[in-house]
This record gives C-alpha cells, structure tokens and sequence, in this order.
C-alpha cells in the first residue's frame, strides 16, 4: 500500500482549496468604490480616489477629487432623483479595439 499518495493528495488539496474558494471573494472585496453621502458630503480620501481612477501623480488625484465632488454635487441636487448617495465605481475591464483587432487577424 502507497502511504505517500493520501498524503501527497491532502498537500496538494489544502494548498489549492483556500485560491478557489478565496479568489470570488477577494475580488469582491478590492474592488474600488467611493460612496459619498449627499446629506454630509465628504471629501473621500486621495489614495481611496487613486485606486478608483488608477491614478498615481498626487496633483491627477487632487484634481479627478475635485472633480468627482461636483459631479457628486451635481447629482444629489437634482430635482427629478433625490438619492441618498451617489456611488462611484471602476467600470468592467473591456478589451482594447487594438487587441481585438490583433486576435481577428490571427490565421491559427
């Protein structure tokens, strides 16, 4: 009888089970999104701005806060929808035109 075999299968199975279950979850959680209330609006933090725009130079981040303030302002003050936050989140990823076109071309 193989001693090695349930052993080498419970390594292998505990390391891989948490990167299945884990992986749905931890995506969820990252996403970046910025919730400003409209009754006491804040101004969100400059990293948490950063992670959403996927801006790294402090002077983008500054202007994309200031930005992203009006239009939060803008939205909670219109008449037809009086929401109580205005959420703001990264759109999906899309693939670019240029790989698409690339993947078209392909005669494999």
């Amino acid at each position: 009888m193989n001693l090695y075999a349930p052993i080498v299968a419970l390594v292998v199975l505990s390391a891989v089970a948490p990167a299945f279950a884990g992986s749905a979850a931890t995506e969820e959680a990252t996403v970046p999104r910025i919730a400003i209330d409209c009754a006491h609006p804040r101004l969100p933090p400059q990293h948490e701005v950063g992670a959403l725009l996927g801006q790294h130079n402090i002077s983008q981040v500054y202007a994309s806060r200031a930005a992203l303030m009006a239009e939060a302002r803008r939205a909670c003050r219109r008449h037809d929808a009086r929401p109580q936050r205005v959420v703001f989140e990264r759109a999906p990823l899309r693939p670019s035109e240029t790989r698409r076109m690339a993947d078209n071309r392909r005669s494999d």
